[in-house]
This record gives C-alpha cells, sequence and structure tokens, in this order.
C-alpha cells in the first residue's frame, strides 16, 4: 500500500469517528446558570458604639448579585452593597457602607411539575470591607422559589429569603471616625433570578 493511500484511509477514519462523536453527542454545553439580582430590606439591627459604650438601632437597605447553580447542591457566590445611617451624639449623623463577597454552597428543592414553589437554603463564608476594615462573617440563609417556568433547567423566578449573620462585625469607623461592632443579626431580602447567559442548547443533526 502506498504512503497515499495510507493517509488518505487515515483521514477517512478520523473523519468518520469525528462525525460518529458529532451524532451521539447533541449538547453543545451543559453547564446552566442563573443569575439573580435582590434588595436587602431595612431591618432592625444592633450597632455599638465602643467609644461610647452605647448601643444604637440601624437600619441596613442594599442590593446585590449572585450567580445561582441549577443542581441540587451547587456552588454559588455573589457580591453586594449595604448602606447603613446613624444619627448619635456621639458619631453625630454619619453614612458607612458594607461590601461584601458572599461564597458558599446553596440547596435548592428539585424541580415538580404543578409545583412552582421551591424550598432554598444557602451557607456562606462573607468576606467584607467596609472603609478600611476587611472583616469575614459566616451567613445562613432559606427562603423560597417562585418559579416561573417550572420545566426549565435553569431556575427563573421570584426569590425571597431570610438570612442570619452569625457572628460580630467589628469596624473601625462608623461615623467620624468613631469604632463600632454590628451585632449578629437577621435580614431580608426580596429578588428574581433570570436565566443566566450559559444555557444548555441542542445540536442540529
Amino acid at each position: 500500500m502506498h504512503q497515499k493511500q495510507v493517509v488518505l484511509l487515515l483521514s477517512l477514519l478520523c473523519a468518520s469517528a469525528t462525525y460518529a462523536c458529532a451524532a451521539e453527542s447533541k449538547q453543545v454545553y451543559k453547564w446552566v446558570s442563573a443569575n439573580e439580582y435582590y434588595f436587602i430590606l431595612p431591618t432592625e439591627q444592633d450597632l455599638h458604639l465602643s467609644d461610647a459604650g452605647t448601643t444604637e438601632i440601624v437600619k441596613p437597605w442594599g442590593f446585590g448579585f449572585r450567580a445561582v447553580g441549577n443542581e441540587t447542591f451547587s456552588k454559588t457566590g455573589g457580591l453586594q452593597l449595604q448602606s447603613i445611617k446613624v444619627d448619635n451624639p456621639h458619631t453625630g449623623r454619619s453614612t458607612f457602607y458594607l461590601l461584601d463577597l458572599l461564597l458558599g454552597m446553596e440547596y435548592m428543592a428539585p424541580k415538580v411539575q404543578g409545583k412552582p414553589l421551591r424550598f432554598t437554603a444557602s451557607a456562606f463564608a462573607d468576606l467584607g470591607l467596609s472603609d478600611t476594615t476587611l472583616y469575614a462573617a459566616p451567613v445562613i440563609s432559606a427562603g423560597l422559589l417562585y418559579t416561573t417556568n417550572e420545566i426549565a433547567d435553569t431556575p427563573t423566578g421570584l426569590t425571597f429569603d431570610i438570612f442570619y449573620r452569625l457572628t460580630d462585625i467589628d469596624l473601625d469607623n462608623v461615623g467620624n471616625g468613631k469604632a463600632g461592632t454590628l451585632k449578629p443579626a437577621l435580614g431580608f431580602k426580596v429578588g428574581y433570578i433570570f436565566e443566566g447567559f450559559w444555557t444548555t442548547k441542542e445540536k442540529a443533526n
């Protein structure tokens, strides 16, 4: 067998194998993600002012973005920004901010046709920055997802969550350079999950 014939035969075999693999694999990519945009509702929290030795009631509010998986257990992460106003004789009127990076795992109840409500639960490591203070705090949450499309691979719909920060957050500046501590607190958020940019696509035969 001549060299040209060998090369032609190998080329035909490779082309056949490639066509067979393409025929069996219909999905171009399988990873499915969704994006949640949410608002943090104002909820009373205790802010202890270290220098004054007093505790003020503050009501943080904010908004955030989070990546949502489509598995029963999925990795999740996001960013959120909170604004906190303080009005105290010791600090005066001031506003400080919390920028949080959330990294963790989420449980989402399996989809069931005819039942649009799905239970969710999450655990996060909250890595944050406020002025020049870096902090870390664990956060847990539980909530409900009202799905607008019950059979879609990508979860979409309205969300309502209750979350709880388990530890104190010590801050160097909560107004006019005064230090303070945010105590463990309960919070609420509402949002909407939109289908992500990456979805399951079917390849035409």
